[in-house]
């Protein structure tokens, strides 16, 4: 059952991005209906909306937000497949570690250690390091070993916590230059202005804040859900690995 839970949780964060990015669609497919309009144009003018938020200079300010909202599904994506338990420390590396330290072939364990790399193993091969200096000094180092693969966990996944805040900057520096040419539009005109003469800004400030928060709200719902499956994760990987630690306390005082 375990190795259905990937795939099920990816293609649920993929759906659950794609119906945050797909809200504008429903909207404009929604005003073209009203306006009694319908086939191909009205597909036309949600990509030109949209995508291109409204062409002109607008696409310049959408662009780079859905360049990081591409980012961040990969890494929603990509933070599903890795960050499991069978991956951060795979199932058959603990037997064979497990089958080493029960024959007391330390030196194998040591060997394989280094040879597989991942969580566990660089824990348990930091403490291996300080077998001539005593048992204290090997739960030291250790426990540091632990807090510094846990450290890079977290740094794993702030990427999305980067993205999340990222993206309403860029929306809201779409929106103040889209008020600032609403203004600059009504600053020139010599009467009263057309809605047609500010529509163009307000409408790059609306679509850019519209994109700004499809990328925020998934990206920081994601970043949370990660780091709490980060701290469940770390919290039972790290009381394997003392335990695995433990079982050299003999030889470590033996010395």
């Amino acid at each position: 059952m375990r190795s259905a839970r990937g795939p099920i949780k990816v293609a649920a964060s993929i759906l659950a991005i794609l119906g945050l990015h797909l809200i504008g669609a429903a909207v404009a497919f929604a005003q073209e209906g009203v306006g009694g309009q319908a086939g191909p144009s009205a597909q036309t003018d949600f990509f030109t909306v949209w995508i291109l938020a409204g062409g002109g200079v607008g696409v310049i300010f959408v662009l780079p937000i859905e360049i990081v909202s591409i980012a961040t599904v990969a890494a929603v994506i990509e933070h599903f497949v890795t960050i499991q338990r069978d991956k951060l420390v795979p199932p058959e590396v603990i037997v064979e570690l497990e089958s080493l330290l029960d024959e007391e072939q330390y030196e194998e364990a040591i060997n394989l250690c280094e040879a597989s790399k991942n969580y566990l193993t660089n824990i348990i091969g930091a403490a291996i390091a300080r077998v001539g200096e005593g048992y204290e000094a090997m739960k030291t180092a250790a426990e540091g070993a632990t807090d510094e693969e846990n450290v890079k966990l977290i740094h794993k996944i702030s990427w999305l916590a980067l993205f999340g805040n990222l993206g309403p900057m860029m929306g809201l520096f779409g929106t103040v230059t889209g008020m600032v040419m609403a203004f600059k539009s009504i600053a020139e005109s010599s009467g009263s202005p057309s809605p047609q003469e500010l529509a163009g800004g307000i409408f790059t400030a609306l679509v850019t804040t519209v994109w700004g928060l499809m990328v925020a709200i998934p990206a920081l719902t994601f970043f949370f859900i990660f780091k709490v499956k980060i701290q469940r994760l770390t919290f039972e990987l790290s009381a394997v690995a003392m335990e695995v630690v433990e079982r050299f306390k003999p030889v470590a005082e033996g010395k």
